[in-house]
C-alpha cells in the first residue's frame, strides 16, 4: 500500500456519527440490499386485466428509469466505528421491542 492510499483511508468517516477512522483502525461495513418482494398473490382487478396492465405501462412509460430501478433493487454500503455498529446491530435485532427493551430473560428495562 503505498502513502496516498494510506492518507485517503484517513479521511474515512462513521456514516452515523462521523467520527474519523483511523488506518489500521476498527471499523465495519455494513452492506444493505432492497429488493422488492412478491408474495404470489394476484388479485384480479375490477378493470379487468387489459386495462390493468394498459394503465401500467403508461405509468411506468412515465417514470425515471433510474427510479424505477431503485423501487425493485437497491443496494448500498455504510462504514461504522465500533459504537455505532453496536447500536446499529441492537437496534436491527430488538426493533420491534421499542421503548420497552429486553435485554435478558431476568434483566428488563421499561423507559
Amino acid at each position: 500500500m503505498n502513502h496516498k492510499d494510506i492518507k485517503s483511508m484517513g479521511k474515512k468517516r462513521c456514516f452515523r456519527c462521523s467520527k474519523k477512522l483511523l488506518p489500521g483502525g476498527l471499523s465495519y461495513l455494513i452492506n444493505i440490499r432492497v429488493i422488492s418482494d412478491f408474495d404470489g398473490v394476484l388479485i384480479e382487478p375490477e378493470e379487468g386485466v387489459d386495462r390493468q396492465l394498459e394503465k401500467a405501462i403508461k405509468q411506468v412509460e412515465k417514470l425515471d428509469p433510474e427510479k424505477l430501478e431503485r423501487e425493485i433493487y437497491e443496494e448500498f454500503t455504510l462504514v461504522l466505528c465500533k459504537r455505532c455498529r453496536d447500536r446499529f446491530v441492537e437496534e436491527i435485532k430488538y426493533s420491534w421491542e421499542g421503548l420497552f427493551k429486553l435485554k435478558k430473560e431476568s434483566d428488563i428495562t421499561i423507559n
